[in-house]
């Protein structure tokens, strides 16, 4: 990670928010105070889901050995694939939007600083990429 914030890239939403009102940014005001919540609820969540996670995975692995026909076992060798992949989809999807958003976001910045959020302005590159992916009128 220090080799990306040395790149200039935000690693994570406070630093971001930092970056965007040293250029001459807007005040972002409540957005810092709800991201700086955010990325505590999330990295809990991610806490108690891999270890609630963990838990039941032992749980299941217990219940799979311990079953006494193949159909059973089989069942339980289902649950267990479930439960790692959405295990991993979670921690992957939680640390997605607590570290690499801002890092893409940071990474769009224009030379001004900014994000390109001005709707007088042609667009900047963040607001034309969200028009098209919303399927809105350029």
């Amino acid at each position: 990670m220090k080799f990306l914030s040395m790149l200039g890239l935000a690693t994570n939403w406070k630093t971001l928010l930092d970056q965007l009102k040293g250029k001459g940014g807007a005040d972002w005001g409540w957005v810092g105070t709800l991201t700086d919540v955010l990325t505590i609820v999330l990295w809990v969540a991610l806490a108690l889901v891999g270890a609630a996670g963990g838990i039941y995975a032992v749980y299941v692995g217990i219940k799979m050995a311990r079953a006494d026909s193949a159909e059973a076992r089989e069942e339980n060798k289902k649950r267990l694939v479930n439960i790692i992949v959405t295990i991993v989809v979670v921690i992957v999807l939680i640390i997605f939007f607590n570290t690499f958003l801002p890092m893409i976001i940071s990474a769009f910045q224009q030379d001004d600083g900014s994000l390109g959020w001005d709707p007088d302005s042609e667009g900047g590159s963040v607001a034309t990429a969200a028009k098209v992916f919303l399927r809105l009128p350029l």
